[in-house]
This record gives C-alpha cells, sequence and structure tokens, in this order.
C-alpha cells in the first residue's frame, strides 16, 4: 500500500483489528467496562456469522455443497459450545474442590499425629474400622501421648502452615489473599482486574487454601472456593474464541462458576444458583441462570462422584434429622435470631476497623501478621474442646442428634451439660474475636464457615439450656405438647438455625441460606423455622443498618460498583457531573494537539464538540481507540504533527463507511470487505479521518434528570461514562465512580445514615440492650409458663 497522505489505519481483517484492540483494552486495569460498546462489538459479530452463513448456500439445483456441510456444522458447534463449556468448568471446580477437601482433611490431622500404615492418610482413613468414640487407633501415632508436648506440636504446625501460605501469596499471587467475593462481584459488574483470575492466583490460591484452613485460622474455604471455581472458569472459557473476546459472555460463564462454587462447598446445587442471583450479580438474565444451574449440577456431581470424605456426603457436616419441631420452640427460634443479627453488625462494623488498622499499620507486614494470628488461635483455641477441632468438624458433631453418635466427648451427657454450655458459650466469644480479626488478613480466608461455627456453638448452647429446661419440669405447660415416648428437644437442630442465623447476619443474604440449610439436611419440616430465624435476623441487622460484608469491603476498598437498593436522592445530576471537561473540537485540531491533549490528561474518554464557543456535542471516543488510532497511523501512514485531524462525516464520506447501521465508538464489529475497500480508499490525501472510531449516538440525559434515574441507568445499562447535555450543548459527564463519590458524602433520603467512627460505644450498648431485653423476656415468659 502507498504511503501517499493519510489513510484509514484499519487492518484487512475486522476481526483481526476486534481483538487486537480488545487485547490493548485487557491491560487497562482498575477499569470499567462500557456494556453499551460490548453489546454493539456482539451483534455485529453476530451480524458478520450470518452474512457468512447466508453465504453458504446449496448448489444450483438444490444439491448439498460441503460449504453448505461445513456451515450446518458451524452451526451445530456454536449451539453446544455454551454448554460444553459450562460443563467442563463444573467437572474441573468438582475435582478441584475434592482435592483441596482431601489435603485440607490431612493437614488437619498432621498437627496431631500421623498415620503409620501410610503417610498420606488422615486419621479418618487410618482408623476406618474402629468405633468413633474411641480417641485413638493402633494405627494412628500422636506426636507424643503427654499433653504439655502435643500443645506446642500443634501451635508449631499451625504457625508453619501459615506461614508458607502467607509466603506464597506475597511472594505470587497477591490476590490470592481474602475471600475474593468482594472483587468478583465488582468484576461481574464491569471491573477489570488484571490476574485477579489468572492462572498464577487460582495455583496458589488452590496451594494455600488447605494450609490456611489446617493451620486453625477462624477462616473458611468456602468464600474462597468461589473465587478459585472463578479462576476456572475464566481461564477454561479463555480456551474458546467466542467467550475469550466477549466480556458480556465471559462474565456468563464466571457468574455460572460462582453458583458451582458454592454448590460444591455447601453440597448445595440450587442454593448457589440462588447465592450468584442474590449476592454477585446484579443483573441476571434467564440464560446465565440455565447455565448457573448445570454449572453447579455438574460440579456437585463431580464432587458426588470422587466421594472425598468416604461416607456419601457431599460436604463433612451434611446431616439428617427426623424428628419435628413445636411450636413452643419459636420463641427460641427467634432469640437465635435477634443473636444473628447482633452478630453481622458487630463483625462487619468491627472488622472495618481492623481492615483499616491493617492498611495503616501493618501493610508491609502480612507474613508475620498471619504466622502471629495463627500461632494465638492455637495456643488459645487447643484448651477448648470446641476450638481445637476443624471447624466443619465441629459443626457436624453439633449438628447431630445425640441419638446419632453426636455425643462428642460427652456432649449429650446430663452431667456434663453445663460445663458444655460454658465451653460453647466460651467458644463462641473467642471465635467471634478471632474472625474479626484473621477475616482479611494477606492469606486466603472465607467468613463463611466461621461465622456458621460460631452459630452452631451458640445455638447449641441455647439448645442445652432449652433441653435442660425440659428435663427439669417435664410437666409445665410449655412442654405440653411433647410426646413423652420422644425426646423432645433436639440441641442439633439450634446448632443449625444458630448457624443459618450467624451466616446470614454476616453476609445480608435471606434466600439462599434457607434453600443451602435445607439442600444440607432434606428436612422439609425446618424450613418454616429456618425462614423464621432468617427472617428476624433481617429485620435486626435491618434495623441496626448493618450492610454485608462483602458490600462493606468494596465501599472500604474504594471499587467502582453501584448498590443493588434504589435511592431516593433528591439531587439532579447536574450536582454529581463533572463540568471542567477535557474535549475535543470536531475540527481545526491536528495531530500535535491531540497528542498534547492525550499527555496533559488521563482520563478514558473525550468528548466531541463543534467549537469552544458553542459546544455543541457531535460525539464521543474512547482514550483506547484515540492512542490506537494515532499509533497506527504513525505506522501505516505519512503523517506529520501537522497533519489536520478530522472527528466527523463529511459529505464525501457518505458512501466510505457504514457499520452495520449503527456509527459508534468502537467500529470494530465492521466486515472484512469493508474495512478492506476503507484501506483502499481515501477521500483526502491532507487529512487524519477519526470518525470511523468516534461514538456519533453517545449516551446522553439532561442536567435536571435526578440523579437515581442516571444511578439507574448505569446498572442496567452499564455504559462508563454519560454525557450530560441540555438542547444538544455539553454541560457535563458523570460516571460511577462520581456517583459513588456523592453517595459516600450525602445521606440520600429515607435511608438511615452509616456509624460513625466513634459509635463503637453505642452499638455495643444497643447489642447488649436488645440482648439483655430479650433475655429477661424470655426468663420471665419461661417462668410463667412453667408455674402453670
Amino acid at each position: 500500500m502507498p504511503n501517499e497522505g493519510l489513510h484509514y489505519v484499519r487492518p484487512a481483517n475486522g476481526e483481526h483489528f476486534e481483538e487486537e484492540l480488545e487485547q490493548i483494552r485487557r491491560y487497562e486495569d482498575f477499569t470499567t467496562i462500557d456494556w453499551v460498546q460490548d453489546s454493539i462489538i456482539e451483534r455485529n459479530r453476530r451480524i458478520r456469522n450470518a452474512k457468512d452463513s447466508h453465504r453458504a448456500h446449496r448448489g444450483p439445483r438444490g444439491e448439498i455443497t460441503p460449504a453448505w456441510i461445513w456451515a450446518q456444522f458451524r452451526k451445530l458447534l456454536g449451539a453446544g459450545e455454551s454448554w460444553f463449556v459450562i460443563s467442563l468448568v463444573g467437572v474441573c471446580i468438582g475435582v478441584n474442590a475434592a482435592l483441596i477437601s482431601i489435603v485440607t482433611e490431612w493437614l488437619s490431622d498432621i498437627k496431631m499425629g500421623y498415620c503409620s500404615d501410610g503417610w498420606w492418610l488422615n486419621q479418618q482413613f487410618c482408623c476406618w474400622e474402629v468405633e468413633s468414640d474411641q480417641e485413638f487407633c493402633a494405627s494412628w501415632h500422636p506426636w507424643s501421648t503427654v499433653t504439655a508436648a502435643r500443645w506446642p506440636i500443634y501451635v508449631i504446625f499451625a504457625a508453619i502452615f501459615a506461614s508458607i501460605a502467607a509466603h506464597l501469596v506475597r511472594a505470587m499471587a497477591k490476590y490470592a489473599a481474602g475471600s475474593g467475593i468482594s472483587e468478583i462481584k465488582c468484576i461481574l459488574a464491569g471491573f477489570v482486574m488484571k490476574g485477579f483470575l489468572g492462572f498464577t492466583t487460582f495455583f496458589i490460591k488452590s496451594l494455600t487454601l488447605p494450609l490456611v484452613i489446617a493451620s486453625g485460622l477462624s477462616v473458611g474455604k468456602e468464600g474462597p472456593s468461589v473465587h478459585v471455581a472463578c479462576c476456572i472458569g475464566s481461564l477454561v472459557a479463555g480456551f474458546f474464541t467466542r467467550f475469550s473476546r466477549s466480556q458480556g459472555k465471559m462474565r456468563e460463564i464466571v457468574t455460572a462458576a460462582s453458583a458451582a462454587g458454592v454448590a460444591v462447598a455447601f453440597g448445595s446445587p440450587i442454593g448457589g444458583v440462588l447465592f450468584s442471583i442474590e449476592e454477585m450479580s446484579s443483573i441476571f438474565r434467564i440464560k446465565t441462570m440455565w447455565r448457573s444451574f448445570v454449572c453447579a449440577l455438574v460440579a456437585t456431581f463431580t464432587l458426588s462422584v470422587m466421594n472425598p470424605f468416604r461416607t456419601g456426603k457431599l460436604v463433612l457436616f451434611q446431616v439428617t434429622y427426623n424428628r419435628d419441631w413445636h411450636f413452643f420452640e419459636i420463641i427460641f427460634f427467634i432469640i437465635l435470631g435477634i443473636f444473628g443479627g447482633l452478630y453481622g453488625a458487630f463483625v462487619v462494623k468491627f472488622n472495618l476497623q481492623v481492615a483499616a488498622f491493617r492498611r495503616k499499620h501493618l501493610a508491609e507486614h502480612g507474613v508475620a501478621e498471619a504466622v502471629i494470628l495463627a500461632t494465638l488461635t492455637a495456643i488459645v483455641s487447643y484448651s477448648n474442646r470446641f476450638l481445637r477441632i476443624d471447624m466443619t468438624e465441629m459443626m457436624s458433631i453439633l449438628f447431630r442428634e445425640c441419638e446419632g453418635g453426636g455425643d462428642y466427648d460427652n456432649l449429650c451427657q446430663l452431667w456434663a451439660q453445663w460445663p458444655m454450655a460454658n465451653s460453647l458459650l466460651l467458644a463462641t466469644f473467642i471465635r467471634t474475636g478471632f474472625v474479626v480479626i484473621s477475616y482479611g488478613s494477606k492469606v486466603p480466608a472465607g467468613i463463611f464457615v466461621p461465622s456458621m461455627a460460631v452459630g452452631a456453638t451458640f445455638g447449641r448452647m441455647v439448645g442445652i439450656m432449652v433441653k435442660a429446661m425440659y428435663r427439669a419440669y417435664p410437666q409445665s405447660g410449655i412442654f405440653a405438647y411433647c410426646d413423652p415416648d420422644v425426646p423432645c428437644i433436639t440441641p442439633g437442630t439450634y446448632a443449625f438455625l444458630g448457624a443459618a442465623a450467624a451466616l446470614s447476619g454476616v453476609m445480608r443474604i435471606t434466600v439462599t441460606v434457607v434453600v443451602i440449610m435445607f439442600e444440607l439436611t432434606g428436612a422439609l419440616t425446618y424450613i418454616l423455622p429456618t425462614m423464621i430465624v432468617i427472617l428476624v435476623t433481617k429485620a435486626v441487622g435491618d434495623f441496626l443498618g448493618t450492610r454485608g460484608i462483602a458490600d462493606e469491603t468494596i465501599r472500604f476498598n474504594g471499587y467502582p460498583i453501584l448498590e443493588n437498593d434504589d435511592h431516593a436522592i433528591d439531587v439532579s445530576v447536574s450536582e454529581v457531573m463533572k463540568k471542567d471537561l477535557d474535549t475535543l473540537y470536531v475540527s481545526g485540531m491536528c495531530v500535535a494537539d491531540v497528542e498534547d491533549v492525550l499527555a496533559s490528561t488521563n482520563v478514558k474518554g473525550f468528548p466531541i464538540i463543534s467549537s469552544e464557543s458553542s459546544k455543541t456535542l457531535t460525539g464521543y471516543i474512547g482514550r483506547t481507540e484515540l492512542r490506537y488510532v494515532l499509533d497506527k497511523a504513525q505506522n501505516m501512514g505519512d503523517i506529520s504533527p501537522d497533519t489536520p485531524c478530522s472527528f466527523t462525516r463529511q459529505a464525501s464520506d457518505q458512501d466510505d463507511f457504514v457499520l452495520s447501521g449503527v456509527t459508534s465508538g468502537s467500529a470494530l464489529g465492521a466486515e472484512e470487505e469493508v474495512a478492506t475497500e476503507l484501506l483502499e480508499t481515501t477521500a483526502s490525501n491532507d487529512v487524519l479521518k477519526i470518525w470511523p472510531w468516534v461514538n456519533q449516538t453517545p449516551l446522553t440525559v439532561s442536567s435536571r434528570l435526578p440523579l437515581e434515574i442516571v444511578m439507574q441507568l448505569f446498572k442496567r445499562m452499564g455504559p462508563r461514562v454519560i454525557l450530560v447535555e441540555d438542547q444538544g450543548t455539553l454541560k457535563g459527564l458523570v460516571t460511577v465512580k462520581d456517583l459513588l463519590r456523592f453517595t459516600a458524602t450525602e445521606k440520600p433520603l429515607g435511608r438511615e445514615s452509616d456509624w460513625d467512627a466513634g459509635e463503637l460505644d453505642a452499638i455495643l450498648e444497643v447489642m447488649w440492650t436488645w440482648a439483655g431485653g430479650v433475655v429477661d423476656a424470655v426468663v420471665a415468659w419461661c417462668r410463667r409458663l412453667i408455674r402453670r
């Protein structure tokens, strides 16, 4: 191609150009995706594929040709590709979850001893034929038979595991730290974080997660399991062009993978789908729901086939209840719900204070912090029977009925009920404190299971107290409905409901918790108690103005994502928009002027106006497209700094370029023959024509439009920027970050304000007032019933 004048800088292959520019965008870390632009790109791809398919006709007499057969085969492959990818992702997630569970169990037991029949066996498999109530078997050798020696060995192992995990995270994958749910919510909303779903993050998090859990830190693997599952979804889908070049389709796979991550964590495929709807994705389509369902189903089936616990159960704390509940127990279920709401408010509030302290003072000491926390947790936990063992194993014990092998360490014995209650109460307070300071440390750390463990110990304590009350006053009116031939109170169900309350309180999810708990037990009769507990938990959380810890983490880190709830803000968009803008002019600018604008600012795009005086809006161009065009022009064309730039189509250009009926800021889906024609046709030899890359119909609103409607536009359509104009005159622009900045400093109408930093004493006072008042009321009510 001769280097004469200025040319449309377009590669001969429109699809190649699309992939090249998309590759550049992937390296724009901490930016947001323009979903409107992504939809246009996808639309143009569909049009191009439809045209390719239309060209594959049969022969002159209707005979089948090889081209027609190939076109039909490609159509069939395209229709089944999505389901194949979803199924493959589910299989990989199930296999990975099973391996993590097996390694975690082995590492947790190696702190106490080893198996002489095989060092790779944990205590359960080593002592498979031994009765469960025996502490040791012949094949299992503890590191020492002296308690004073076993304690420091236990602590040393915990510190070593935490140290290895923290070092690996710091040295190789910084994104492997934490839960990852907050960041994935932002990614699904269009936030770009390069490497967060990459192979290194996946490998290091899968490797360090068993170490962290085995170290005894009060963190869980369920949240990180969601992150790992999303990494698998992104990596597997990345091998298929249909998903790797479409941000929207890729995020559909990631959403489905998040559902599978919860499904394998709790053995709850339907709960996983609901979690992805309720917590992860703000905009959820029916097609995505079906893909999430299939992915969760395949992942759960794979985990069931692998059967990592050799018990036929998908998770270690899965139980079955055979006895029904009684209506008088509702008052105690309400107590559990109140506890869940208070626990969630307490943990969320104080964990943010710890996070602020960690950011200010411990940012460079992540490894030391993890080791100290693991050592401290091991030292304190060893003395308590419910803190010493793994959290999932503890919950499996507390959830069980006493008649079903749940008499762990005399837990169900009448003579030990009050020491057990004291031990459970102490475990509740200690673990709550450790959850507050451990969640957010620089290792893979979730909060699902630790919160459930806290709720389980508190709930089992309440169950023991109610059962003791029944034994003391079996003839009281409160227990009139109890069958004397069947145990009236099942303390395990109280632990189960307490775990649901604590999980709901800290995550602020409702329907998902009910379904997960139902799938864990299969007991249809306990759906109503679970719903009552969750409803009370939500009411208490709403009263205290508590958000979920994932949402609070997003706000704390300043990620650009709008909340799902509606706002009532009595202001117009003109009060929030940016007014001092960097703009480009339709004409009169040369290459040097455009380069100066790019060098003097780091904004992601530029409105294009007619002139500085009139400011009539004519279009918008992204920084990435503009930079790309200039660089390609310098490589392919004979340009100079004085070469004029044209940002609008001239009369002579009408027949030169048509973008499938849409003139967009990313003319990325142009058909190959159109792009080729653009390379061969030059309307002028002395102008750099940039207008094919200009979005001549950007999303605009009036400056008088209420701000809450603009928020809905951002949430439902997902543009990167919305321009503000009055009668065609540019007034400003608004982005998601502008909205977040405004909502962080202004109090919306009809909404309680957030707690201030100096209100710690106030929230404690509210918590204890509520708890004390409820306990006093319950005790008084029970006394009256007993006296009858």
